[in-house]
C-alpha cells in the first residue's frame, strides 16, 4: 500500500529537523509538569465550583494545591497572573 504524499512529506519533514518521539515524550511531560504547577490554584477554584464539588476529585484538587503552596510553587502562578494583569491595564487603561 502506498504511503500518502502528504504522510510522506511530514515523515520526511520530522526527520530532517531532529524531532524523536523520544524528544517528543519529554516535552510533552515537560508541558504537563508545568501545567500541573501553574495550574493548581485554577484548578482547586474550578473544581470548588464545579460539579464534582465535594467528590474525590475535589479531594485530590486541594491536596495538590497544598503541596504547591507548601512547596511554594503558588508564586510563579501569582506572579504570572500580577503580569498579566498589569499588561492588561497597560494595554487597556480604565477611563
Amino acid at each position: 500500500m502506498a504511503t500518502s504524499p502528504t504522510l510522506r512529506s511530514t515523515d520526511e519533514a520530522t526527520a530532517r529537523s531532529g524531532v524523536t518521539p523520544a524528544r517528543l515524550l519529554s516535552v510533552a511531560l515537560l508541558g504537563c509538569i508545568v501545567a500541573a504547577v501553574f495550574g493548581a490554584v485554577p484548578l482547586a477554584a474550578w473544581v470548588d465550583t464545579s460539579v464534582v464539588a465535594g467528590s474525590v476529585v475535589q479531594q485530590a484538587t486541594d491536596a495538590w494545591q497544598q503541596r504547591m503552596q507548601r512547596l511554594g510553587l503558588e508564586q510563579p502562578y501569582a506572579t504570572l497572573r500580577r503580569a498579566v494583569r498589569a499588561a492588561e491595564v497597560a494595554r487597556f487603561p480604565a477611563d
